[in-house]
């Protein structure tokens, strides 16, 4: 019989599992659903044991939550972030920067809103510290 494919196994992903564990009903109805025993479930938990993707894809799936799809997708999108060609990131860095200086312009000439500008500078912030951090990244190699 084929081992179910585990997934990071750290703190997060089990305090995320035994949460979804708990909001279930606990060990007992959470085996009950996933067709596996209570010590599984409870190994799975504290630690002795890789939660398996099977195991917290069900609970998600039936708490209609999806706490660690979304942790381990917000990993994948940073690692890709971090792995952006330069250009691409360059690209959007004067973009970014673009929008901040159209709005600037404007509100100088007083027609600006305050908001749009303040969310157009975070996004132009991030942009820049995507870029930094791949232009050190280059330059440590």
């Amino acid at each position: 019989m084929a081992r179910d494919v585990t997934v990071y196994d750290g703190p997060a992903v089990r305090a995320l599992y035994g949460q979804l564990v708990r909001d279930f009903g606990g060990v007992e109805a959470a085996a009950a659903l996933l067709g596996c025993g209570k010590g599984t479930v409870s190994r799975e938990v504290n630690g002795s044991l890789p939660v398996a993707i099977s195991h917290f894809c069900a609970l998600e799936d039936e708490l209609g939550r999806f706490p660690i799809s979304t942790m381990l997708m917000q990993r994948s999108e940073a690692s890709r972030a971090a792995q952006a060609p330069l250009g691409e990131l360059m690209q959007r860095v004067v973009a970014e920067n673009g929008d901040v200086a159209r709005l600037v312009v404007k509100a100088l000439c007083g027609g600006g809103e305050t908001g749009s500008l303040a969310k157009e500078l975070r996004e132009a912030i991030e942009a820049q510290q995507q870029l930094l951090d791949q232009v050190e990244r280059e330059e440590s190699r």
